[in-house]
């Protein structure tokens, strides 16, 4: 039997950190402002949560807790993804929500469009490719105007959207860090089309 002692030590098994993310289109001033109208129109009418315009975009994947290197391996694998686009233009549309009419989460959506349910699709199937465990809930394509707002006191149709359009030039990869006053959203990639 041995009389040497070995000193413990922490040891790195490679378990990196993890951070929120999620993939996005983004959303040019035009289109901003006319949100940011609507939901000025929702906010004086209605209870709620609304995020300034600097917060807009559009989620093609919600992606939760990734990797640095599962970060880096999905965005080689959305270049490659990014080469079967060229730019397309969506137009807002309509109002809706979802969950319950008195904690809905109130959003805009865009006409639908072909491409935009294609690359929503790729994306899909990007992040299965590199083994991100997504929330891989139906593709709907939306921009969140509100979150908890209480609709009882207002008909989203009676507010009508300025058919506005606005570019979709690439996917942006987000990090999303939860704050007490909402979450705070930074841009760590942008892989054009």
């Amino acid at each position: 039997m041995s009389d040497r002692h070995h000193e413990h030590r922490p040891r790195n098994f490679g378990r990196e950190a993890t951070f929120r993310a999620f993939l996005a289109l983004n959303i040019n001033d035009a289109a901003k402002a006319e949100l940011s109208r609507l939901a000025a129109q929702l906010k004086s009418q209605c209870h709620g949560s609304f995020p300034s315009s600097d917060m807009y975009h559009m989620t093609l994947a919600f992606l939760g807790d990734i990797t640095e290197t599962q970060a880096e391996a999905l965005c080689r694998v959305l270049e490659g993804v990014a080469e079967k686009y060229s730019p397309f233009d969506l137009r807002l549309c309509r109002l809706g929500y979802f969950a319950m009419p008195n904690a809905a989460t109130v959003f805009c959506s865009t006409e639908r469009d072909n491409t935009l349910l294609s690359l929503a699709q790729d994306v899909y199937r990007a992040a299965w490719d590199v083994r991100i465990p997504f929330d891989d809930k139906p593709f709907r394509a939306h921009i969140t105007l509100g979150r908890r707002v209480d609709l009882s006191s207002i008909r989203l149709n009676s507010l009508e959207v300025e058919h506005v359009s606005f570019p979709a030039k690439g996917i942006t990869l987000y990090k999303s860090t939860l704050r007490p006053s909402g979450p705070i959203y930074e841009a760590l990639e942008h892989i054009s089309f």
